[in-house]
């Protein structure tokens, strides 16, 4: 299988499952508004969802992935899979225990700033949403074991499931219901990854994990590191205008979409091959990798940026999502989007790291990242508000990517000017024609348009990715 064919069949299953997202999010826009009850819902997941990151698309993965691929035989994998299910469970069940028992901790360290009500419904919430903390890891592991084989589809389909539960909870008006989706749905995700066919056999173990566990703290704390960002990001909105944090969750919400779709699609499907390949041939798939991740997320960039506006009104501008807030929002996206393809590529290079089992130029890379982010989220932050915010995470992966890059120093070719002309006509043709269709209707014709217009000028000068998207058929 190609790695143009890899990248897609996981891009259609994120784009399925981020359409879902978006639903999600579009009803709880529209039932609850920017307001403080979606403040405190979005505290309540904040942790469950850096547990995610962590586990399904950093340490787990990352350090799973290359040591699995390495065992020959079906009993050796079953043994290591039992030894990381049990060791790793223990902590994670551990860590769902003292959010039960301690909620109103969690939620003062996600949300310094927050009004009393604000904490007080995000510590009900958060009582809802922890057991989710143990579902995801499990999730994860069987979700690296379906990447193993070169599955790609399904893995990345399945977070569709916990947006589902959210939608239905939400239709009925109470937050907590909201939450009790978001958990309901991660089990049911949990379900379907688990490993019928192969006849996985769990036997609890802790033997065989030096490798794994010498991988897995390293890059567990790159991720940890990355998420201090995060965490003053929520803690700096709590201290601006209620409804900010929510603001802020929606605009990025959107941004992530292509991100998701494209730039996680092409570092999950570049693990996977990097592990596997030839030390001789992992420079050109490096390369052809980031060609692709560029091809996917620079004309996603342009996109957003000039449709930020018409973009954020045909999804949240509805009930209580006021035109304000729609304006606020756009402006969010706008700082979002100038760094969306460095932030892809900045996950892409630290992936090829943990290809070879290196973890420290990575860590070092994503301290850098925090630091400039934090710095710039207390600077930006409270002058600019919660574009400030945006704009820091923008510039801190800036920072990052030209760090890895500059490292690593992988090869590129012609192709990338190719991209950047195809992008700039295709921005062009949108910004001389975006206000002669003003109805939600033309917002998504726009979309297509530049879509094609893309697509067709890279036909006109041959993009490689543009034939092979012609050729390609998903499997």
């Amino acid at each position: 299988m190609s790695n143009t064919r890899k990248t897609l069949s996981f891009s259609a299953g994120t784009l399925i499952s981020r359409i879902t997202g978006l639903f999600r999010d579009i009803t709880l826009a529209s039932v609850f508004g920017a307001s403080s009850v979606l403040d405190a819902y979005y505290i309540a997941i904040v942790f469950p969802f850096f547990l995610r990151r962590t586990f399904a698309e950093g340490a787990m993965s990352s350090a799973f992935l290359p040591i699995y691929n390495q065992l020959k035989t079906k009993e050796e994998k079953e043994r290591f899979t039992s030894a990381v299910l049990t060791s790793l469970g223990l902590i994670t069940l551990g860590v769902v225990i003292f959010s039960e028992i301690f909620p109103r901790f969690m939620v003062s360290i996600f949300a310094t700033g927050a009004e009393e009500s604000i904490r007080s419904l995000a510590s009900s919430l958060l009582r809802i949403t922890a057991p989710f903390i143990s579902i995801v890891f499990v999730w994860a592991v069987f979700y690296s074991i379906h990447n193993s084989q070169h599955r790609y589809f399904l893995p990345a389909l399945t977070p569709m499931f916990s947006n589902i539960g959210v939608i239905m909870g939400s239709l009925t008006g109470d937050i907590k219901w909201s939450a009790f989706g978001f958990t309901a749905g991660g089990l049911i995700a949990l379900l379907v990854l688990l490993p019928y066919r192969e006849g996985f056999k769990y036997r609890p173990t802790f033997r065989g994990l030096k490798k794994f566990y010498r991988m897995f703290f390293a890059t567990f704390l790159t991720m940890a590191v990355s998420q201090i960002a995060t965490l003053v990001d929520v803690n700096v909105s709590s201290f601006l205008d209620p409804g900010s944090l929510s603001l802020i969750q929606l605009s990025s919400r959107l941004y992530q979409l292509p991100l998701g779709i494209f730039g996680v699609a092409v570092s999950t499907v570049a693990l996977s091959t990097l592990s596997q390949v030839k030390e001789e041939e992992f420079n050109s798939n490096l390369s052809d990798f980031i060609i692709k991740s560029l091809f996917l997320t620079i004309p996603s960039t342009v996109g957003l940026i000039v449709l930020s506006k018409r973009l954020l009104s045909l999804l949240f501008g509805y009930g209580a999502f006021t035109s304000k807030d729609v304006k606020t929002a756009s402006e969010i996206l706008s700082m979002y989007a100038l760094g969306l393809c460095f932030v892809a590529l900045f996950h892409l290079l630290s992936r090829a790291y943990h290809a070879k089992r290196k973890a420290r130029i990575p860590f070092l890379a994503m301290l850098l990242v925090s630091v400039v982010n934090v710095c710039l989220d207390v600077v930006l932050g409270l002058t600019l508000r919660a574009k400030g915010i945006a704009l820091a995470t923008s510039v801190s992966y800036i920072v990052g990517f030209f760090f890895l890059f500059f490292k690593m120093k992988p090869s590129l070719d012609n192709r990338i000017f190719k991209i950047l002309v195809s992008a700039i006509v295709m921005g062009v043709t949108l910004l001389l024609i975006k206000n002669l269709f003003t109805t939600r209707i033309g917002t998504v014709f726009l979309v297509f348009l530049g879509a094609g217009t893309y697509i067709g000028v890279g036909k006109i000068l041959k993009l490689r990715e543009v034939e092979e998207i012609f050729r390609t058929k998903l499997h």
